[in-house]
């Protein structure tokens, strides 16, 4: 089998899956059912995955790291830290609230086991650093309050994460994403701010 082929069964195992994720949710899915979705066979798909969870980890591993790529590189450099920041947290809660990729996240990761948890944290690596510069830019401007960056960090995460769990359970996320997106980047950035 042809290296481009079986890059070609991989994708479509992938694309599958995704969709089945998403529309049924992780737990529902089967390694059958994501085999069945891509046309083939059970026993085939154990020669591209170990398993539904290695499959979710490889999902997130082929697409994150270029939508961070395109969040991160959307924002244009000599924008003053607190607006770039608030972007990007708004692009982030706009991602979980809207995007497959981004509810499975948010949603499914802490089943997992830990080293695929661990996994799916180093794609997200990009995305940290992003948040952490920022801050650190900010501060260094005057324009945030100094604290230990991974106390930082963890609570930009999780301020993030609320607004995506009160978007997730909305009963049309995509028509509250920008209310909530605002109103939880000004509550981010009012206690990021030096006094």
């Amino acid at each position: 089998m042809s290296t481009s082929h079986r890059s070609e069964v991989r994708g479509e195992l992938l694309h599958a899956a995704e969709n089945l994720f998403s529309s049924v949710g992780y737990v529902n899915v089967t390694h059958a059912d994501i085999a069945y979705a891509a046309g083939i066979g059970r026993t085939t798909f154990y020669e591209y995955f170990a398993s539904k969870e290695d499959v979710l980890v490889q999902l997130v591993e082929d697409r994150l790291p270029a939508i961070a790529a395109e969040m991160v590189g959307g924002i244009p450099d000599g924008v003053p830290p607190p607006e770039a920041l608030g972007e990007l947290a708004q692009r982030m809660i706009q991602f979980v609230a809207t995007d497959p990729l981004g509810s499975l996240l948010h949603t499914e990761v802490h089943r997992l086991d830990p080293a695929s948890q661990a996994q799916i944290a180093e794609t997200h690596v990009s995305l940290s650093s992003a948040f952490v510069k920022l801050y650190r830019r900010g501060v260094k401007d005057g324009a945030f309050r100094e604290m230990p960056p991974d106390v930082a960090a963890r609570l930009i995460f999780e301020v993030i994460m609320a607004a995506g769990r009160v978007l997730r359970t909305s009963e049309d996320p995509k028509e509250r994403v920008h209310e909530v997106a605002d109103t939880v980047t000004g509550f981010l950035l009012g206690g990021l701010r030096r006094d």
